[in-house]
């Protein structure tokens, strides 16, 4: 069976009503954030979880989905995981995506042993690349919204 691509043009709108929708969704997601409690605040900054990114790729019909997770081998031994993942919206299309590594020895397996600290690792890779995928796609809103463009998963 033969597969043909359609390739649509992009709607174009004007900067002003791209503000303007972005400025609508910080003004929710402040209120969401600030009631839920998603966000971390260092040093006086206020950082996103990763909560707080869906929310905003909720807005704009986006979710992620994990592509891969591959082990990290140093020296013959294995040290954490990467993970891929991909913003697909609402027509399954890939309108974003990230890679990031988590290590066993980072706070999301502190404590853990065994099977416990390889769950753990393989979650948080796939939370770290979720959130910059979302980060890389979406920081404008969250700059709107008063928080900074890092996500928190980054920071701690």
């Amino acid at each position: 069976m033969e597969q043909r691509l359609t390739v649509r043009e992009p709607i174009a709108i004007s900067p002003e009503e791209v503000v303007v929708n972005a400025s609508n969704q910080a003004r929710v997601l402040m209120d969401i954030v600030n009631k839920t409690g998603c966000f971390q605040e260092i040093n006086g900054k206020k950082y996103l979880q990763i909560e707080a990114w869906e929310t905003i790729g909720a807005f704009n019909r986006v979710h992620a989905v994990t592509e891969w997770i591959n082990p990290i081998m140093a020296n013959g031994i294995h040290v954490g995981y990467d993970a891929k993942v991909n913003l697909l919206n609402a027509n399954g299309l890939i309108v974003g995506g990230a890679i990031m590594p988590c290590y066993f020895t980072e706070n999301a397996c502190k404590g853990k042993e065994g099977d416990a600290k390889d769950k753990a690792c393989k979650s948080a890779a796939q939370t770290f690349a979720a959130s910059k995928a979302y980060r890389m796609n979406y920081s404008y809103i969250a700059i709107l919204a008063e928080f900074e463009p890092t996500p928190a998963e980054e920071m701690t």
